[in-house]
């Protein structure tokens, strides 16, 4: 590759960077409920697509950059529900970790707790389906899962949501 072909391919990665940033950010936050983290696996998302931009700039990096945040969370649920302990720095840490829930009347707040606890790839499909408006065929080419999987998947992660918002009606 030419000096002029590497600077080319670069230019062309920042505007993909510039054009997909703020998408990607949301998802990865909605996935995560953390906006540092979501910064952090976004970051990851993004040097794996670099490392493959030669092979990825003519097709559709934005959702091989969304299939890999999309796994990153996955795999973050996981070691998280690995570790049994939180490190703690001061006293404020443990009363931030420890505070009141959001009140019933916050925004979102009672939606994000349902969402906060579905599993990891119910969560995923959900954002994938209803924030970034993907078909089902989408999701399942982005999760490497059976379209049916995405159908039950989102039959299931909607039943708890319908079965919280009937709790909270009660």
């Amino acid at each position: 590759m030419s000096a002029r072909q590497v600077r080319g391919a670069e230019t062309a990665f920042d505007e993909f960077v510039a054009a997909t940033a703020g998408r990607l950010l949301r998802t990865a936050v909605f996935l995560v409920y953390d906006r540092h983290l979501a910064e952090d696996l976004l970051q990851t998302a993004y040097e794996r697509v670099a490392r493959r931009w030669g092979r990825l700039a003519d097709g559709d990096p934005e959702a091989y950059a969304r299939r890999v945040l999309v796994n990153l969370a996955i795999d973050e649920k996981r070691r998280w529900a690995r570790r049994r302990d939180t490190p703690v720095g001061s006293v404020a840490d443990v009363e931030r970790l420890a505070g009141a829930p959001p009140a019933a009347g916050a925004a979102g707040g009672d939606l994000d707790e349902v969402l906060r606890a579905l599993p990891a790839k119910q969560r995923a499909v959900v954002v994938l389906r209803y924030w970034c408006d993907l078909s089902e065929q989408e999701i399942a080419a982005t999760l490497g899962i059976s379209r049916g999987t995405v159908k039950s998947h989102t039959a299931r992660a909607m039943a708890a949501l319908r079965k919280h918002m009937r709790e909270d009606r009660a």
